[in-house]
């Protein structure tokens, strides 16, 4: 229920976000008017309302209270294809996680040591891949696939990559010590 629970970390360009000027650090406090406690009830009240509905968020930028009015899209419709969902998001649907980059404010939260590179791990869906490999909102991915990653889109890249059907390895950072998981294919085997 802290505020780094709604803070956008990143705004794909050609999105509804980022077409209706979100920025990054926006802090997301309301969607239509109903108070949103962390990113996981915002993707559910969002996740509720059919493409094209315009819904207006209430945002903190710099200390200040913003509205601004988005208008919602299906995922994938700007390629021109009905069907499927975009590689936008994959790892999140596909491996039920969601991640960052690590900045300072985080890196101070989980006191990570400066030397530490990689993503961390903003959300956890019930259930998913990443639920069951043990990993945990906090956790900071250090390599996927023995590469080592930088940043949250080397983290979405690496994972996207990943054939279908086949496990990633993960190395992650977590309460002071590194550990091996392995996400397992949702694809089955």
């Amino acid at each position: 229920m802290t505020q780094v629970d709604r803070v956008i970390t990143q705004v794909d360009p050609d999105s509804p976000g980022a077409k209706a000027g979100l920025q990054i650090g926006d802090v997301i406090t309301e969607v239509d008017g109903q108070k949103i406690t962390d990113a996981g009830e915002l993707q559910v009240v969002v996740g509720q309302k059919q493409p094209g509905t315009k819904i207006t968020l209430t945002l903190l930028r710099d200390g200040k209270t913003m509205t601004v009015p988005v208008t919602l899209e299906a995922l994938g419709n700007h390629s021109g294809e009905n069907g499927g969902a975009s590689g936008e998001g994959q790892g999140k649907i596909r491996w039920g996680l969601g991640i960052s980059n690590l900045t300072p404010d985080v890196r101070q939260q989980i006191q990570a040591p400066s030397d530490l590179h990689g993503a961390v791990i903003e959300q956890v869906q019930p259930g998913s891949s990443a639920d069951n490999a043990g990993l945990q909102q906090g956790d900071v991915i250090l390599e996927v696939n023995r590469h080592k990653v930088q940043s949250a889109s080397d983290v979405q890249q690496a994972l996207a990559s990943v054939p279908k059907g086949q496990d990633a390895l993960v190395l992650v950072w977590a309460n002071g010590g590194n550990t091996f998981r392995v996400l397992h294919s949702p694809e089955g085997s």
